[in-house]
């Protein structure tokens, strides 16, 4: 696993050109498409149950032909005690990502778990693993769900889990990808910084709840694939959480802003084809990301991460 810090206009220890960069790295690819297998979960408090789920779903994924399958946001736990859960099953939820990916010979995004840190709160992790069963990309949720919805949930993820603190790209074999998980969609900031270092495709795991979901869900998700003319594949939480009904309708949307296929509020899987060249075709036609005025604004980050297959 390969990995390389971005700070201010240095890449990976080469110079960034001062111009918008979305050229991606130096994978060289024989291929411009993949599946991506989203299951959409109805997690609750049983660990064991919703691995059974999760294995289930994916090898349904992989029978429809799925290249790389996609778990929603904390797909191994959603009951109370976060921390409880995470001491025990630390090792256990790696290794099954791990199997799941060398059984099947295809790349797991493992949608998000609580991750177990000995000196303080967990955190909300993501791990990219390739046909091995080999983490290529690790991404710590940034953004703490803390809101107090009228008529809604209040709910206070900050109590319970660390924040991150690496924004994350990964050149991938099948693609240049970003990372950001549930409520990361309300920070654009976020989107344009892994577009901005290559990302064709932004994975978006996540446990909405039903109250924002119906008002926000899809206008978020068209409006980050629009506005960076690059894919979002959303893969969520359904069902009645501890805290608050999960809203489900996983999705992918292409960089026209067009839902390509997408799922309601029943746990499934959905498989779902990525055309890279649907990216570069939009890309052209409408060339926004290179009509930025970097002479009167930017957008950097000191803490951005790249890793490299």
């Amino acid at each position: 696993m390969g990995t390389g810090y971005i700070e201010s206009a240095v890449v990976c220890g080469r110079e960034k050109d001062s111009a918008f960069d979305i050229t991606g790295g130096t994978v060289v690819r024989d291929r411009t498409n993949f599946s991506v297998g989203l299951i959409q979960m109805d997690s609750q408090d049983n660990f064991q149950k919703n691995l059974f789920q999760a294995s289930e779903y994916a090898r349904e994924a992989v029978e429809r032909g799925a290249d790389l399958i996609m778990f929603p946001e904390t797909m191994e736990y959603t009951g109370r005690d976060l921390t409880g859960n995470a001491c025990l099953h630390n090792e256990e939820i790696r290794n099954f990502y791990a199997q799941l990916a060398s059984k099947h010979q295809v790349y797991v995004h493992s949608g998000s778990f609580t991750e177990y840190q000995v000196t303080g709160k967990p955190w909300n992790t993501t791990l990219l693993l390739n046909p091995r069963g080999k983490v290529i990309a690790q991404y710590r949720k940034l953004h703490m769900f803390d809101v107090n919805v009228e008529d809604g949930p209040s709910y206070q993820e900050s109590r319970t889990i660390m924040p991150g603190e690496e924004i994350v790209v990964a050149r991938m074999n099948l693609a240049d990808v970003g990372f950001a998980t549930c409520y990361d969609l309300r920070f654009p900031e976020l989107f344009r910084l892994m577009v901005k270092n290559g990302a064709q495709v932004i994975f978006l795991p996540a446990n909405f709840t039903a109250d924002t979901g119906r008002a926000h869900w899809e206008t978020l998700l068209r409006a980050r694939a629009i506005e960076n003319t690059c894919y979002i594949v959303a893969c969520g939480q359904t069902g009645q959480k501890k805290a608050f009904q999960a809203y489900g309708h996983s999705m992918v949307i292409d960089p026209w802003g067009e839902i390509v296929d997408s799922l309601g509020e029943e746990a499934g899987c959905l498989v779902v084809s990525i055309d890279l060249s649907r990216v570069d075709k939009v890309r052209k036609q409408l060339p926004s990301l290179h009509n930025i005025r970097e002479d009167a604004y930017s957008l950097t980050s000191k803490k951005l991460k790249v890793y490299e297959e």
